[in-house]
């Protein structure tokens, strides 16, 4: 596999988990007294996330493009979710992290 490819294959594996876990995370914070956007951010995460997983599903030219944003949007999460110290905002937090830095990559 070259390392293209194999960054191509680790953002959209990263994308897709982060998806899951900010899914999670909301699930559990949702109701929640809250002290950020944490788990507002976790939806808006999880959408970019599978946007991004379908648009490098189908080789799409906007890819790397739905990547830089994506990052943006993960790295604003993972910010938000880590000042919390529930197990499910620090899964979120960490997924959100190897998201930014697959999605960086990719859009490089």
């Amino acid at each position: 596999m070259s390392v293209a490819t194999e960054t191509y294959a680790d953002c959209l594996v990263a994308c897709q988990q982060c998806a899951v876990d900010c899914l999670t995370c909301f699930q559990e914070m949702s109701g929640k007294d809250t002290m950020n956007d944490c788990p507002a951010c976790c939806v808006e995460c999880a959408a970019a996330c599978q946007f991004c997983a379908s648009l490098m599903a189908v080789d799409s030219d906007f890819a790397a493009k739905a990547c830089a944003l994506c990052a943006d949007i993960c790295q604003w999460c993972a910010d938000a979710c880590d000042e919390h110290s529930n197990s499910h905002c620090k899964t979120c937090a960490e997924s959100c992290r190897k998201c930014v830095e697959s999605c960086r990559a990719m859009a490089a």
